[in-house]
């Protein structure tokens, strides 16, 4: 109860520092990376790894989107031209597990953002920038007991404007999420269900004639559904299906992510992933192409545990 206390405090004192903010932005690089050893995209239920113990966790993630921000014309129907042509993000992020059922994660970004040679129109940029991005701080909190073959999680999480808002990698104000993760193990396969709400009060971008109604990124509705099938001891792939739907919907603004791809893993934490995902099936405003790959290391203590209770 402590912890989520401290996590409902520094949700307040961000809101109240970013409260002041009068600039309005969109972080279009929508890929928010699991601290998830076997998925990607979506996040996973905190599963106990009987009979270790982990304890510090480590991940970094490449991923490159295609055409993550485009024009639209005056009825939001056709694609008039490319705002950025693509954008690269190295993400890093550290966890430790404070208790069996809890972990802390902190994460951040380094964006590589291209533009076109040629703009659409004078407000717009050309060229190439590196820049950071929003600051990433996550818990997971494990609900069910070590025994039950399905991990049921929430997750808060907050997102401090700390991004560049003048190349559209920021929401320029807090960004503060709760997730809610089902993980279910069954014989041959691993099932993972997501689904969140997150808010952030300056994250909308109006820029008439491309934007007459605007970019709204306020209030987003998120839901992923995913699953791990290992093909033996080390090597195994994963789908995973996400789509963020803005509040009030709309099928123009709607970033999808449908993943595929291969884990392998070693017994000593060592984890690596790479896939692709398409994106252009939620209107012209969705990204036609992201891939990914990403290293992740889990670090175990070297103690042995109890035999592993039974569930009630």
């Amino acid at each position: 109860m402590n912890r989520l206390k401290a996590l409902g405090w520094i949700g307040v004192f961000t809101l109240a520092v970013n409260a002041k903010a009068a600039v309005n932005s969109i972080n279009v690089q929508t890929y928010n990376p699991s601290t998830s050893d076997r998925f990607v995209i979506l996040e996973d239920g905190f599963r106990s790894e009987w009979p270790n113990t982990a304890r510090f966790y480590f991940g970094m993630n490449y991923n490159y989107v295609s055409e993550p921000f485009v024009a639209l014309n005056s009825t939001g129907t056709a694609k008039l031209g490319n705002i950025i042509d693509n954008i690269q993000t190295i993400d890093t992020f550290l966890g430790i597990k404070l208790s069996n059922n809890f972990g802390i994660f902190i994460g951040a970004p380094v964006h590589f953002v291209t533009f076109p040679v040629v703009p659409i129109g004078p407000e717009y940029q050309t060229g190439s920038v590196t820049t950071f991005g929003d600051l990433k701080i996550m818990g997971k909190i494990r609900l069910t007991d070590d025994a039950n073959a399905t991990s049921i999680a929430l997750i808060p999480e907050i997102h401090l404007a700390t991004g560049d808002t003048y190349n559209f990698v920021s929401d320029a104000s807090t960004y503060i999420a709760l997730r809610a993760t089902l993980e279910r193990q069954f014989k041959d396969w691993t099932m993972v269900i997501n689904l969140g709400y997150a808010s952030a009060m300056n994250a909308i971008y109006i820029n008439p004639p491309e934007f007459p109604n605007g970019v709204d990124y306020r209030k987003r509705l998120i839901v992923g559904v995913g699953g791990f099938l290992p093909f033996n001891q080390d090597w195994g792939m994963n789908f995973e299906l996400q789509s963020i739907s803005m509040i009030p919907f709309n099928a123009n603004i709607s970033p999808n992510d449908a993943y595929l791809g291969f884990r392998y893993g070693s017994p000593d934490g060592l984890a690596f992933t790479a896939g692709a995902a398409v994106g252009h099936v939620g209107g012209p405003q969705g990204q036609d192409l992201r891939a990914i790959a990403g290293v992740r290391y889990t670090l175990f203590e070297k103690e042995n545990r109890a035999p592993k209770p039974l569930s009630n």
